[in-house]
């Protein structure tokens, strides 16, 4: 099962990078001007016929068709046309279905009755009578097939280039003496979008294409694997209906084989889940994915493994009942050890607070509904249960002044089943137990793609609403025995964890300065923050005011698309980073603590590992 679902991702990757290849190209086909791309921007469309009264004057007459065939080749059939303003015969010797199809024709002078041969200076003259642009003659080569510009033609032509400021090419068939075509560059980037399209990678100059095939029975083969997933998914139990819930007894056992007593779970939620309601807490990152693998415990070990019991435990694990709790039910549970209980609780919070920091990014404040207050080191996170319920891609309470940032998003409405998302805590009020997070509101693009659940649902929570939250998970902090300097790293909504790692260091240091029992030096702190424009920067005064009152606190404010205005630095987060590399490890080396968008922290670890940091100084919160 774990092939199918690898051969799935990657069947899902390629339709995926194809479809925005369509995506792409097909946008271009709706704005390009339709005209230009069909290549006939300086193409006469005069059409010229042979003076016969002209003829006649000069006493001229045509030759008999019938003697000419007499004194040709064998032909399929005979033709009299104009080129140039003179009468000729054009015979077929081979007929192809369509004038770029194979064909063999000789052309014969209607008066004299002799063979007349398309060299390049009689294609130059009919180059010029098809021609109606400003350039010179620049260049005039005889082609075979295949010839880039017209993909279809099967026949040899006389390619005349011109000196103009689309760099047009008139094609001349050099048995016929027919235009075979006009190309420039408006074409040639319309027949390259075309071919992206069409997936005609092989330049057949046609839809109908090999890779065109491939990509359809790879559409169909990752239905197949999809569909031998869900199957997967719901004989494992994974998909359960609410009205046919039933309970299960399982005996709980502490890491040390402690019984900790029999308890009642509901078959409808998992394991982990299940726990929270009887107030026990296991570790878990990824609200429930089955990506972080830390909510193990052990259960019989006859209960089949998944794909990600199998990614995050050896083979021997899995063989002593080693599970991820996230990914199974109580059916075929008996006992059920538990490997690591967090001191985490189950929270129900008010929401106090909702701000707009930036177009995209808000602060809410919520109080906790507990007699004793949420304690948390810096860095924490909880994970809030989203519940069923209907969902807005434009936030309902959006101000005026930032309805322009979100003209592009289109207006959705849209149901979505209950799930639980993990947020950073970016401060705490010990006094009115007031818990703040900085969220981002995950837009989206396009009516295809749904906003963030998460993220819009509690952006558009009401002030007095109440929302339940399990935490906080303390899963990146700071080391509290080191003396190193600190470099924090982030953008966007990853401000969160590195503001409370800020404050929290600053007051430590405030309280030593005070305290004067303690020696400990103030170690320097470096914030590199990232955003696009000053729109989407936040807290900025807030950090020049502790830059200020702090000597040993700097901060990097960087934006990669900056207003004209804008005096600080610009690129990104990391790049700055770098270029400040020698100032911030002239005091010893540091230690890093990194949160941000994907692109960020790749990078920034790529750095460090380039200057040697060890495993040991990095520290980061993936965005999950």
């Amino acid at each position: 099962m774990s092939m199918v679902k690898k051969i799935h991702k990657w069947s899902s990757v390629i339709v995926g990078i194809q479809l925005m290849v369509w995506l792409g190209s097909g946008m271009y086909f709706n704005f390009m001007d339709h005209t230009k791309a069909a290549g006939n921007t300086y193409k006469s469309n005069k059409i010229t016929a042979v003076d016969w009264q002209q003829l006649k004057l000069k006493g001229l007459e045509l030759k008999e068709p019938k003697m000419v065939l007499q004194q040709q080749l064998a032909s399929n059939s005979l033709a009299l046309i104009e080129l140039v303003g003179k009468p000729y015969y054009l015979l077929n010797h081979q007929r192809g279905l369509y004038d770029n199809f194979v064909n063999k024709h000789s052309v014969v002078d209607a008066i004299t009755g002799e063979p007349v041969i398309i060299d390049n200076s009689f294609a130059e003259s009919l180059a010029a009578q098809s021609y109606t642009g400003p350039g010179q003659i620049v260049s005039t080569t005889l082609m075979q097939p295949p010839i880039a510009d017209l993909l279809k033609q099967k026949n040899a032509v006389w390619q005349v280039n011109y000196s103009d400021d689309i760099n047009t090419s008139v094609y001349i068939e050099a048995d016929s003496g027919r235009i075979a075509g006009h190309s420039d560059d408006d074409k040639r980037l319309a027949d390259f979008f075309l071919k992206l399209h069409f997936m005609d990678y092989a330049n057949e100059g046609s839809f109908n294409n090999e890779f065109m095939m491939f990509f359809a029975f790879l559409t169909l083969f990752l239905s197949g694997t999809g569909l031998i997933w869900t199957i997967d998914l719901a004989l494992r139990g994974q998909y359960k209906i609410k009205w046919f819930a039933r309970k299960t007894t399982v005996k709980l056992f502490d890491s040390n084989q402690k019984s900790m007593g029999q308890l009642a779970f509901s078959n409808h939620k998992n394991l982990l889940d299940g726990l929270v309601d009887h107030k026990i807490i296991l570790p878990s990152t990824c609200g429930g994915g089955g990506t972080c693998g830390r909510c193990r415990i052990m259960i019989n070990q006859n209960v089949k493994s998944t794909a990600a019991d199998v990614q995050h435990f050896s083979v021997q694990e899995l063989e002593q009942g080693y599970r991820l709790a996230c990914q199974h039910f109580c059916d075929d549970v008996e006992h059920m050890t538990l490997m690591d209980i967090t001191d985490a609780k189950k929270y129900t919070l008010e929401l106090t607070s909702s701000v707009y920091l930036s177009p995209y990014i808000k602060e809410l404040r919520f109080k906790a509904h507990s007699k004793v207050p949420v304690q948390y080191k810096a860095g924490a996170f909880m994970r809030f249960f989203i519940p069923d319920s209907e969902c807005h891609s434009i936030p309902a309470d959006l101000p005026g002044e930032l309805k322009p940032y979100w003209q592009h998003i289109s207006p959705l409405d849209y149901q979505h089943s209950a799930c639980s998302r993990s947020y950073s805590l970016a401060s705490i009020d010990e006094n009115t137990n007031e818990l703040m997070f900085v969220i981002k509101l995950q837009s989206a693009g396009n009516p295809a793609v749904l906003p963030g659940i998460g993220s819009n649902y509690l952006g558009n929570l009401k002030v007095g609403e109440y929302i339940d939250a399990l935490g906080p998970f303390e899963e990146f902090y700071a080391k509290s025995d080191s003396d190193k300097t600190m470099v924090l790293v982030g953008a966007g909504s990853g401000m969160a964890p590195l503001k409370s790692l800020i404050e929290e260091q600053l007051f430590l240091q405030s309280h030593n300065s005070i305290d004067k029992t303690i020696a400990k030096p103030a170690r320097e702190i470096h914030f590199f923050y990232g955003a696009r424009n000053e729109n989407d920067i936040v807290y900025v005064d807030y950090f020049y005011e502790l830059a200020k009152q702090y000597p040993h606190f700097y901060y990097y404010p960087v934006l990669s698309r900056p207003d004209k205005d804008w005096l600080g630095a610009t690129g990104y987060a990391q790049h700055v980073l770098a270029l400040n590399w020698q100032n911030i490890v002239a005091q010893g080396d540091p230690e890093f603590y990194l949160c941000g968008p994907k692109g960020l922290m790749d990078d920034t670890i790529r750095l460090l590992r380039d200057k040697g940091v060890p495993e040991s100084d990095i520290a980061f919160d993936v965005f999950s």
